[in-house]
């Protein structure tokens, strides 16, 4: 239930669902309206219906209803179905994320570089969020570091990593609730702000092991985290149908809420 009751919350009114003749549900799938591009969240369909293209249609109409807006996820690359849905839709591949978590029984290192300038978000924060994100990738969503912070559902956990110069070098939000643990999303100008970031969060998650993505191209990043003991899970890739950015540093999307 966290899906629809984040997703009401964040964006009402933004779930379309695909009916029968008889009115049994045969698919939905949540999408995230931002001002520089549309996201798509959850997308599924009943397998009584496999094969009547319901997925697909759902997808058309998110991206009618996007206009001249991108359209933007990640999606599972060990899923071909999923994989194919949007390929096929003119969705082009773009970063690949390697899904990693670190067993709740390893120790963590000692705090890395940089992270004794990490400190928890405050809502005077969110400008600098917003730019940084803009700045490293190339989208906007205020609503989202507003929604985070508030932390209406007490689920919700953002950290920053200051500069030298004081200026924020790079966020992570997670999420801890019964039905889902995950970091993210994450947005930093390098892989050691990165690093700093993710110690920090599961420093305040002992006993937990949530999952993160992180870019296969951040080789440093990855390699640290393997030396701390983690481990692959799944392996995602951006998609994107219209004109993006290529990230300009790293970032950390997420399942909840997927709105980048």
């Amino acid at each position: 239930m966290i899906f629809p009751e984040v997703y009401e919350a964040l964006d009402p009114h933004c779930c379309l669902v695909a009916e029968d003749e008889d009115g049994s549900m045969m698919g939905s799938c949540f999408y995230h309206p931002r001002e520089t591009h549309v996201s798509l969240g959850i997308m599924n369909a009943h397998p009584d219906h496999a094969g009547r293209g319901v997925a697909a249609t759902l997808l058309a109409e998110v991206v009618h209803r996007a206009g001249s807006l991108p359209v933007r996820l990640v999606s599972s690359c060990m899923n071909l179905d999923s994989f194919s849905l949007y390929t096929r839709a003119g969705f082009t591949p773009g970063e690949l994320y390697q899904d990693m978590y670190i067993p709740s029984t390893k120790v963590l290192p000692e705090v890395p570089v940089g992270g004794e300038r990490v400190r928890e978000a405050s809502a005077d924060d969110i400008e600098a969020m917003v730019q940084l994100e803009e700045e490293v990738s190339g989208i906007r969503r205020k609503k989202d570091f507003q929604f985070f912070i508030r932390n209406e559902q007490k689920i919700w956990k953002t950290l920053v990593v200051e500069g030298l110069d004081k200026t924020i070098d790079g966020f992570l939000s997670s999420v801890s609730h019964p039905g889902t643990t995950m970091l993210g999303p994450g947005v930093m100008r390098s892989e050691t702000a990165a690093l700093a970031l993710i110690h920090a969060q599961l420093l305040g998650m002992a006993g937990q092991q949530p999952v993160f993505l992180v870019p296969a191209r951040a080789t440093n990043l990855v390699a640290s985290l393997y030396q701390w003991g983690a481990r692959n899970c799944e392996l995602h890739v951006s998609q994107a149908r219209g004109a993006v950015t290529s990230p300009g540093g790293i970032t950390m999307p997420t399942f909840m809420p997927e709105t980048s």
